[in-house]
């Protein structure tokens, strides 16, 4: 009998494995669109490598991947706390809704992606509804506080921990950088200069941040004094004003951190998650279809999830696929990362 067909991502193609992953690598870890990839390989010598039959197969792999970026998701779900952000993300065809959204989840070892047609707070409603978060680390957007509420009340029916909301402070004190022609805003500038060098000493040694996190309840408390006081002497349009009023709303939000050291002082962790996405967009303008949607999500949530946890995603993606053949249980990056190299 004739020998058994060595097991590819995509059968009879000309495609060989190894260029499926060099070519969704290309663009989505080294953030270089496929129309150059094409034209690079053709001044080596690979002539005829049509751009659409390249993006046709990072569909393909991400197909054959999303068992792991399913298993990334429930890494999500399971986490006590929680980074959310979301950016808008182009449908330029293939929807009749242009404006869609790409949400990231993440944790300090997972980063998991959505491409959705909404920025209602529905997506987060749906994440966290399933979720065992106890803290969501996210920017003040009134969709996070929609969904924590909505999940919370389910939550206390089923006596469940509630969620609760903790705020960056990196939003805050840009707020307060913006407010710089304002001479009063250097005091607020300069306690937040204070409260982060606190936070980054501590960062060498946990006993030394929960002290460290202490001496910043006077500091926050300082801000709120004066930040009540200011307030009746500036107009409420002021770039100042709306500082201050960000500031003293969000204040239980702002510094719920310090009691916990497992708490983030900002969701910067979130922000650089969708820094590589943001660039693709920039890049290659966005998805030509639901598909190319879902494809960028899955590709980002595994390539952003190796980052995190420093492995190569090439040598993930390699890996992965080979264990797939070979009828194995796929794995995330962070899975990846504790097995044995054997």
């Amino acid at each position: 009998s004739d020998p058994p067909t060595p097991k590819k991502i995509i059968l009879s193609s000309v495609y060989s494995d190894e260029m499926v992953v060099d070519v969704a690598m290309t663009k989505y870890c080294d953030l270089i669109p496929i129309e150059r990839y094409s034209s690079i390989a053709g001044r080596e010598g690979f002539v005829d490598l049509p751009p659409n039959s390249l993006i046709g197969t990072t569909h393909k792999l991400a197909e054959y991947v999303e068992l792991a970026y399913n298993k990334v998701k429930e890494e999500i779900l399971s986490s006590n706390v929680l980074h959310a952000d979301e950016t808008p993300h182009r449908m330029l065809e293939g929807d009749e809704k242009k404006s869609w959204y790409l949400w990231g989840f993440s944790n300090k070892q997972s980063s998991y992606f959505e491409i959705r047609n909404t920025r209602s707070g529905d997506v987060a409603s749906e994440i966290l509804g399933k979720s065992k978060c106890e803290y969501l680390v996210s920017d003040i957007y009134s969709g996070y506080v929609k969904s924590t509420t909505e999940v919370n009340k389910l939550r206390e029916n089923k006596n469940i921990p509630l969620i609760k909301n903790i705020y960056c402070n990196a939003h805050s004190r840009r707020k307060f950088i913006e407010a710089e022609k304002f001479p009063e805003s250097k005091f607020f500038i300069e306690q937040y200069h204070e409260i982060y060098r606190l936070e980054s000493d501590g960062k060498k040694d946990p006993q030394l941040l929960q002290k460290n996190r202490n001496q910043m309840k006077a500091l926050f408390e300082n801000m709120k004094v004066i930040g009540k006081k200011l307030l009746q002497g500036v107009s409420a349009q002021s770039t100042l004003a709306i500082a201050i009023n960000y500031f003293l709303k969000n204040y239980e939000g702002l510094t719920r951190f310090i009691e916990n050291i497992e708490l983030p002082i900002d969701n910067n962790h979130q922000e650089r998650q969708l820094r590589s996405p943001v660039i693709g967009r920039k890049t290659w303008y966005g998805t030509h279809s639901k598909q190319g949607a879902k494809t960028a999500s899955i590709m980002f949530t595994l390539v952003e999830s190796c980052k995190l946890n420093g492995i190569n995603p090439r040598e993930y993606f390699s890996t992965l696929v080979k264990h797939i053949h070979a009828g194995k249980n796929v794995f995330t990056p962070k899975e990846f990362n504790n097995m044995d190299s054997g």
